[in-house]
């Protein structure tokens, strides 16, 4: 027995149309996803506590922790935490920021040559 049923051809360009802007969406959206995943890993350096101010004790912290938030980004967190550790012990940071506030922590850095 013989079908008597004939396939239509299908019309390329109908097709083409069709799948081209899924496709070009894909595209896109694979193209963009890096540049959105590489923002929200960089929204610390961006965040308004990183911002420069006006106070100049807190411009000279406000750099040393822009410093060790790049070597977080760059080499990752376990080597910026020892980096930080080393150059500023988190009993000192604390006493310092306790008893003398940003003015105190900030002369404590330009004493160790660590604000530049």
């Amino acid at each position: 027995m013989k079908s008597t049923r004939q396939i239509k051809p299908v019309n390329l360009m109908v097709v083409t149309t069709i799948l081209m802007p899924a496709s070009l969406f894909i595209v896109i959206a694979m193209a963009i996803y890096p540049i959105q995943a590489f923002a929200q890993s960089n929204s610390a350096a961006l965040s308004p506590s990183f911002q420069p101010t006006s106070d100049p004790c807190k411009t000279v912290v406000s750099k040393f922790e822009q410093t060790i938030g790049f070597i977080r980004q760059s080499q990752g967190n376990q080597a910026a935490a020892e980096l930080k550790e080393k150059l500023l012990p988190a009993k000192v940071e604390n006493a310092l920021l306790l008893k003398d506030g940003y003015c105190g922590l900030a002369a404590y850095l330009r004493e160790k040559k660590l604000d530049k």
